[in-house]
């Protein structure tokens, strides 16, 4: 059993959580011409409600919901020392594991270069390290209690809500719920090839002060799953007609910085994928990539002026935060000493040998002469909806999985068609599907992409483990991997209850 160690926002007073959540959250604020200029977002956060305010009305659900996407960015309770969807588990700590950065830092030329150069030696234990990963943790469940808490006030509320709002609101944090779980089994969990019935995380579905036992893998993925379908469900009943820039209802702005509809899909197959279900994997990410809403790129926006080096047009979820460029700040250019970068020949070896090309827009547009990751560098005058993201989900991860599917039951052509077409929205010639004889040279073409297309954005990492892929093969990294790679530990807190 797992006894919960949240803080006094949830759980840590118990007196209090049962009759007053104390949640941050940010104030939208509509005034006239405020939607055409500020993400809902951007509104600097009111410090603390007391819940028999904050839920006595439609505004209150919505400024509760933007205190779970704050917190996607840093939680302001249980976190770790760095950011969390915008840094551990994007360019940061994610990033490191996969080899993102196959450079030795130096310390005393680069800012938290101790810490990075100790997760790319795969070293958990270490305290630092151990404190974050025990902060991802706090942080995540921390989020997922705020986010039952609405959950468990909303039905009681329903008349308080106009248009599709109750659909809107529940519909998102059902699918946050899904989305922080997901990550959380695919960082703590056992691997999906050996331990489908092994104790992986506990799934938390109320807001109370009882325990949550440690769910199976499989059952974990099984309430996942439930939950998303649930948020589809109530999603399809709000306005999905369009992707939004802008809305006079300010919450209903900027789609791709809400958990929205397609995200819902797009998570439904990455969680059918982890399962092994490839045939619903290749139906929601079909789905997907059906709706063409997120239309691959046709010429390579991150070369125009001002440059999108995010296609930003791809991506189905991304978090928002104003700190992204001081978080890509974290591996700069130092005067002496070596950065967190991707050596040259690491990545000329990725992105131009065999299948690759230098004309791919990722090789040319993602490093400055010096190597280092220019990806989040936002120009100047970027458009003001495509300024501060980090991807947490984006459309070619849906061919991928579709490629993948195909693959899986040696339809090769199939499985190539569907990596041509990101290779051509990438500036490669397509491949030769005659040329391509055998459903392991798919999959090799098929991980080259993750590589490629990941790089700082953490899934390359999850790949890796779900197919249990040895380190010292797929990286360049020359350190002794460890057994327990892919298993993150469980922080001493939870180990002490966890009998």
């Amino acid at each position: 059993m797992i006894k919960r160690n949240f803080n006094t926002t949830s759980f840590q007073n118990k007196a209090i959580s049962r009759h007053l959540l104390v949640v941050t959250i940010g104030v939208l604020l509509l005034m006239p011409g405020l939607t055409g200029c500020k993400k809902f977002l951007d509104i600097p956060p009111k410090d603390r409600v007391p819940q028999s305010i904050l839920f006595n009305d439609e505004q209150g659900f919505k400024d509760a919901m933007i205190g779970v996407y704050l917190a996607l960015d840093k939680p302001k309770s249980g976190g770790g020392s760095f950011g969390m969807y915008t840094q551990n588990l994007s360019m940061g700590m994610l990033s490191a594991l996969a080899y993102n950065y196959d450079s030795t830092a130096s310390s005393a030329n680069i800012g938290n270069a101790t810490f990075y150069n100790t997760v790319v030696r795969y070293i958990y234990a270490d305290a630092t390290v151990k404190a974050e990963i025990a902060g991802i943790w706090g942080g995540m469940y921390n989020t997922i209690a705020n986010i039952n808490n609405l959950l468990s006030q909303i039905d009681g509320k329903k008349q308080v809500f106009s248009g599709d709002n109750y659909y809107r609101v529940k519909g998102e944090a059902i699918g946050g719920r899904a989305l922080l779980h997901l990550d959380l089994l695919r960082m703590f969990g056992p691997l999906p090839a050996t331990g489908a019935n092994l104790k992986a995380i506990p799934y938390v579905r109320r807001y109370d002060i009882r325990s949550t036992r440690l769910s199976t893998l499989n059952e974990a993925l099984d309430s996942c799953i439930h939950d998303l379908n649930e948020a589809k469900s109530l999603l399809a009943q709000t306005d999905t007609s369009a992707i939004l820039q802008g809305a006079h209802d300010l919450f209903a702005a900027y789609t791709q910085n809400h958990i929205n509809y397609w995200t819902v899909e797009a998570l439904l197959a990455r969680a059918h994928l982890y399962k092994g279900n490839m045939d619903s994997a290749n139906y929601y990410a079909s789905a997907v990539i059906g709706s063409n809403k997120f239309p691959l790129i046709s010429s390579n926006v991150a070369a125009a002026n001002p440059a999108d080096r995010l296609f930003s047009q791809e991506v189905l979820f991304s978090v928002y935060s104003a700190n992204v460029k001081n978080y890509n700040a974290v591996f700069p250019v130092q005067s002496s000493g070596q950065p967190l970068m991707f050596r040259k020949t690491t990545k000329n070896a990725l992105f131009t040998t065999g299948s690759g090309s230098v004309n791919d827009y990722r090789y040319t547009s993602w490093f400055n002469v010096n190597q280092t990751f220019t990806k989040y560098t936002q120009d100047d005058n970027l458009t003001y909806h495509l300024q501060n993201n980090v991807p947490v989900v984006r459309v070619s991860e849906m061919y991928y999985i579709a490629a993948e599917a195909a693959n899986s039951k040696g339809d090769i052509n199939t499985g190539v068609t569907m990596l041509n077409k990101v290779r051509q929205g990438r500036g490669l010639n397509a491949l030769n599907a005659n040329g391509i004889s055998t459903t392991d040279s798919v999959s090799t073409e098929i991980m080259k992409e993750y590589q490629k297309e990941f790089l700082q954005e953490g899934q390359t990492f999850f790949y890796y483990k779900r197919l249990n892929k040895d380190l010292s093969k797929v990286t360049s990294s020359t350190v002794a991997i460890p057994a327990n790679v892919y298993v993150f530990p469980l922080p001493d807190k939870e180990l002490e209850y966890n009998h």
